[in-house]
């Protein structure tokens, strides 16, 4: 049989049904004429239980670097890394050429080697990676996948705690072997290299405080072929 039960909201001065639980009534033998649940009685979350939450203000830090992200030069990186026609991780290696995934490596190594010239010397860069051999799969030849990475050194005893902001450059059209059709791939993930470039060129600045922690800005090569990456 189900029990519904009546409680008195003090506050509207009105009584609503209200259906208890059955093990609450059941555990204290309560009867249907001596059983009443006040708001007081039935509040929820238990006060007993956790903290409360206390509003947090961002700090100057970090107001400081979003009030310095450029919507223009992040729109300005997408469009050049999309200029490269396609950046497949198996098209043209040349860093030299106007066309392929090397000359856009060359790019994004060099605006990130002009933050470090601009900076103080705590932004490295430096790119690494390896020969992938022929998997079976979606690569069919030996291809390099190399990383760009500049990392941002941290200051005092939190420097060997390294974060990775990172977005991969590489891109391809639907047919994962096709590395000569047009692949611009602005938001996946141009984009996501660019507000990596973004956030390096604004911590990189001599005027801005060094972290506690270190920051790998990393833009990664071999995601469409579902490579794994260096870092």
């Amino acid at each position: 049989m189900r029990v519904k039960k009546v409680v008195t909201l003090a506050a509207a001065a009105t009584a609503v049904p209200f259906t208890p639980n059955p093990a609450r009534v059941l555990a204290g033998r309560q009867s249907e004429t001596s059983a009443r649940f006040t708001c007081a009685s039935a509040s929820w979350p238990p006060t007993t239980i956790g903290r409360p939450n206390v509003p947090q203000a961002p700090s100057a830090d970090l107001e400081s670097i979003l009030s310095q992200v450029s919507a223009a030069n992040i729109e300005k990186t997408i469009r050049k890394l999309a200029s490269f026609g396609t950046r497949h991780t198996l098209s043209s290696q040349d860093p030299d050429g106007a066309r392929g995934i090397g000359p856009a490596r060359a790019w994004i190594r060099s605006e990130l080697q002009r933050y470090a010239d601009a900076g103080d010397g705590r932004l490295a860069v430096e790119t690494v990676g390896y020969v992938q051999e022929p998997d079976g799969g979606r690569v069919p030849f030996p291809t390099r996948i190399d990383d760009v990475v500049a990392t941002l050194r941290g200051a005092g005893p939190d420097a060997r705690r390294l974060y990775v902001v990172s977005g991969h450059y590489d891109s391809r059209a639907s047919d994962p072997l096709d590395y000569e059709s047009d692949a611009p791939g602005a938001d996946d993930d141009a984009s996501g290299v660019a507000v990596s470039l973004e956030l390096a060129r604004i911590m990189s600045q001599p005027t801005y405080p060094r972290p506690r922690a270190s920051i790998a800005f990393v833009a990664v090569a071999g995601e469409e072929q579902g490579r794994k990456q260096v870092l």
